[in-house]
């Protein structure tokens, strides 16, 4: 029997109202289902996973889904929803047996940090180094395949994957890049120079990062993890090759999701209202 794990972020489906109904669904079409509160190891135990909440809820199941090779299936109740593929309004629709075993998987790039030869993060979005307490700018030099680029005086600096150019990314003024693609990007937060801009670079181009001043920085992993960072550290961001798996039920690509909810605003598929600003 097929199992699907549902991991429910409790501040968005408040009262369980659609986590209920997801249980609903997959109850008569006569898939078993497991709940993160009720198993040790929901990701040891499921086929599928069902994320019930925002982008957000993805990317801390990612870290943990990637590990056991689980195709993620997000359902929004968020803000924007990227990663998710489908709204509340479509859970009766497309949610079935039939739409699941013939889903189409959208495998997408994560990237590898390593910092100081020693502990190892994978980012589906993006790695960022960040001020933590200083109001001082930081100096960061970078390199490319062991070769010095260039010193930024920035806030910070984001490396981040092509399904992470629309978060972070696309905030701090960098490009955006079809989520399916395999490049890395590098961009300067707020540099303190004119020339500084985003670079894209290929999937086999490996960065190192280093501090040249005394402040802490914080090293954030997808906003899920975070460590102090300082001048002592090497910072190193490659490809990885392991691909987190994403569950496409809806048939909308990349360009209509992002003429919705970036040009139109809009909060959800089946919703008429649209958010205007």
């Amino acid at each position: 029997m097929l199992k699907i794990g549902i991991i429910t972020n409790l501040d968005k489906d408040k009262g369980l109202k659609v986590t209920s109904q997801v249980i609903d669904v997959l109850t008569k079409e006569n898939i078993e289902v497991i709940l993160e509160s009720e198993c040790e190891n929901i990701y040891k135990f499921s086929d599928i996973l069902i994320t019930i909440g925002g982008d957000g809820t993805i990317l801390r199941v990612a870290q943990e889904a990637i590990i056991y090779n689980i195709p993620i299936l997000g359902i929004n109740l968020g803000r924007l929803g990227f990663l998710a593929d489908i709204e509340a309004l479509e859970i009766d629709k497309l949610i079935t047996k039939k739409n699941i075993l013939q889903a189409k998987i959208e495998e997408r790039m994560m990237l590898n940090t390593i910092v100081s030869n020693k502990y190892r993060y994978l980012s589906l979005n993006e790695t960022s180094l960040i001020r933590s307490f200083s109001s001082r700018i930081t100096e960061f030099e970078i390199s490319i395949n062991n070769k010095i680029f260039d010193i930024y005086p920035a806030d910070g600096i984001l490396i981040s994957t092509p399904t992470g150019s629309t978060a972070y990314n696309m905030s701090a003024g960098g490009p955006i890049v079809i989520p399916t693609s395999t490049n890395i990007i590098l961009t300067p937060i707020c540099p303190h120079t004119i020339y500084s801009r985003s670079i894209v670079l290929t999937e086999e181009d490996v960065i190192s990062i280093k501090l040249l001043g005394q402040e802490e920085l914080s090293l954030c992993i997808d906003g899920v993890v975070r460590m102090p960072i300082n001048k002592n550290n090497t910072i190193q961001i490659s490809k990885s090759h392991q691909k987190i798996k994403l569950l496409k039920l809806s048939n909308r690509d990349f360009f209509e999701i992002f003429s919705k909810k970036i040009f139109k605003k809009g909060d959800s598929y089946g919703n008429e209202k649209a958010k205007t600003i």
